[in-house]
């Protein structure tokens, strides 16, 4: 029995995918006539490649190339929390102005080209950085178990504004009980948040999060996907 099949089905492939095809449509609509503006907006604040390319985590640990625009100065030093994951900021010094407008959304287009290659999908867990297979613990693991997101359910439950490892619980929660209604719903908070409109209430109670991913058997199933992911170290 495979590894995937001792976990819950969740949305049904085709079903995410056919969304994915359609919102990659509107979103390529969208970045075709834009794209030359942004790109001379980047260029002309600071110098640099116009694109920031980077490896992240995908599906079961897989490493995938992302694009997205370039929102901070080039060469910009890397910096971590104390928790060994990386330190993002709401008023960040190495974001160019240019940057900060991007940062509503627009800075992630180029990853239609990821969705397209079903690497990512519009919306699941944020992929992290490759080094985070050394702070992931118990069902934090799970996260690797399901295609990777460009917004998802921690982006829009207050994103930087929660505590990695807090971050890893939504994330949990995901993975474990997705279905088309939540995909739809973190859509529309995610639109209405590039908007500039705060929620009013969280898109799902924190408590229900906390007793999602405290539940026992998570942890021998992140165990699992663990020693799966390490075995064939693809990361590395």
């Amino acid at each position: 029995m495979s590894l995937a099949s001792k976990l819950p089905a969740g949305l049904d492939p085709s079903l995410k995918r056919g969304l994915d095809l359609i919102l990659a449509g509107f979103a390529g609509a969208l970045l075709t006539p834009i794209a030359p503006l942004i790109a001379a907006a980047i260029r002309l604040e600071s110098p640099g490649p116009i694109l920031f390319q980077c490896q992240r985590l995908g599906r079961w640990g897989r490493p995938i190339r992302l694009w997205k625009f370039r929102t901070m100065l080039h060469g910009a030093p890397e910096r971590f929390n104390a928790d060994g994951s990386r330190l993002v900021e709401s008023r960040d010094p190495r974001v160019t102005r240019v940057g900060a407008f991007l940062r509503r959304g627009l800075d992630e287009l180029p990853q239609v080209v990821s969705v397209l290659r079903g690497q990512l999908s519009f919306i699941g867990p944020r992929p992290d950085d490759l080094f985070a297979v050394d702070l992931y613990d118990g069902a934090e693991w799970l996260k690797l178990s399901v295609i990777p997101g460009i917004t998802g359910l921690a982006q829009v439950s207050g994103r930087n504004d929660i505590p990695y490892h807090e971050r890893l619980k939504y994330d949990v929660y995901y993975a474990l009980r997705r279905d088309i209604v939540l995909d739809v719903r973190i859509l529309i908070r995610t639109l209405a948040l590039a908007m500039g409109r705060p929620p009013a209430r969280p898109l799902v109670d924190i408590a229900a999060i906390e007793a999602v991913a405290a539940m026992p058997e998570l942890a021998g199933r992140g165990a699992a996907i663990a020693a799966a992911v390490r075995a064939k170290a693809r990361f590395r």
